[in-house]
């Protein structure tokens, strides 16, 4: 039997509208909120692996300009960085040779009138790792020195210090780090630029011994600014500064328990969903101890692309090289995947 559609206009009114309904909902629900050009080519959460920093809290480098009341942002950073660092000074010694791969998972919420809070949950592990092969051929291609990796073993991990409270670390470990909740506030909001604050606690949730957490919590306060169009209509600038108290370091008694830091990042959006980022920070170098400190204040910077596949969705890809040779690792890499809605 051949089935029949009603001809109720009454029911072909209420279906068109039912169907209307349901896609203007559908696509309002996936166009917003839609990214901004700022996001596009805003700062890079870049950080300093080194397992002598990496768990000190210091802050990352983001926009001054929160987010807006209702929006949320989920993201996920992979941290890939190789080491290689083999010092001596006044009787002590300093080998670092392995890898670090630190996963933050990171959640921020818009609450209106300018301020937004954070909070960031790392996931940490460190390895004899697999790049020392990939990096030594990197350095012969381009006649590059190799510093201690030409005397270091491939992929063997080893962090080893010899002072009074010095540590020997060569068991591959992953574990939950040091947990941070962050809160920024618009201090001026102006047509193309903002001036924002910044404050941050660190939860001594990892593990010192792992090295996935330093062994004590922390505070940071900072300032950061925003400017987009500066210098030209396609480049956006943001930098930061302020002091992170890093609270007690077990195998340096004498360190500082408060750091400055400081982060440049300038963005270029060079078509319409692509931006080429690049970054630089620092912070102070927080050690009594000679070897420790031999390399001075860290320094690092980060280069790199950032796509927008779709609206509300960021890709990055970048590479980070210690300008400051020693002093962060030598070579890493950053991979994130961001969601707004």
């Amino acid at each position: 039997m051949m089935s029949t559609l009603p001809h109720c206009p009454r029911f072909w009114r209420y279906t068109s509208h039912t169907a209307y309904s349901a896609a203007v909902s559908f696509a309002a629900f996936t166009a917003s909120p839609a990214l901004s050009d700022e996001a596009l080519t805003g700062p890079i959460a870049s950080r300093n692996l080194s397992p002598l920093y990496a768990n000190l809290g210091i802050p990352v480098l983001v926009s001054a300009a929160s987010l807006e009341a209702g929006v949320w942002d989920l993201d996920w950073t992979l941290h890939w960085a190789s080491h290689s660092v083999r010092e001596s000074s006044t009787g002590r010694s300093l080998e670092l040779d392995g890898e670090t791969r630190r996963h933050d998972f990171r959640i921020q919420r818009g609450l209106g009138k300018g301020v937004a809070v954070s909070l960031n949950v790392p996931y940490v592990s460190h390895s004899a790792g697999k790049l020392d092969g990939l990096i030594d051929g990197w350095h012969a291609f381009w006649g590059m020195p190799d510093g201690p990796r030409g005397v270091q073993e491939d992929n063997r991990l080893r962090y080893a210090y010899s002072g009074s409270s010095g540590f020997e670390f060569q068991s591959e470990r992953s574990s939950i780090g040091d947990i941070e909740l962050g809160i920024n506030v618009e201090l001026i909001a102006a047509e193309t630029w903002t001036l924002g604050a910044l404050a941050q606690y660190k939860f001594d949730t990892g593990s010192a011994e792992d090295f996935s957490g330093s062994g004590d919590s922390g505070a940071s306060l900072g300032v950061r600014w925003s400017w987009q169009s500066c210098f030209s209509a396609l480049l956006s600038c943001h930098v930061q500064a302020g002091f992170t108290e890093v609270g007690g370091i077990g195998f340096d008694p004498k360190a500082d328990t408060v750091t400055p830091f400081a982060g440049l990042s300038i963005g270029w959006q060079f078509a319409d969903s692509l931006a080429l980022l690049a970054q630089v920070d620092s912070h102070g170098a927080v050690y009594d101890a000679q070897v420790l400190r031999k390399n001075g204040p860290p320094v690092w910077g980060t280069l790199g692309l950032r796509w927008q596949p779709l609206e509300r969705w960021l890709i990055d890809a970048q590479f980070v090289e210690d300008l400051a040779v020693g002093s962060a690792p030598d070579v890493s890499f950053r991979f994130a995947l961001s969601h707004s809605f």
